[in-house]
């Protein structure tokens, strides 16, 4: 996210604790165990065009609407 913020160049989709839990409950992936095997997952299913975007959705969303 470093990189997409400071230089606007992706190279991956950031993962944190939200992520890893919507895309889990989602279904998104397949029952990931850490963030590492979420952003893999992610990666490897959504189109590298989203990916500056995806984190900023996914964040908002699991802090106001999809809560632990």
């Amino acid at each position: 996210m470093a990189m997409t913020c400071a230089w606007k160049e992706c190279v991956g989709i950031g993962v944190d604790v939200h992520v890893h839990r919507v895309s889990n409950r989602l279904g998104w992936c397949n029952e990931t165990k850490t963030p590492e095997q979420s952003r893999k997952e992610l990666e490897d299913w959504i189109p590298q065009e989203y990916w500056p975007d995806f984190n900023w959705m996914i964040v908002g969303f699991g802090q106001t609407v999809c809560l632990p």
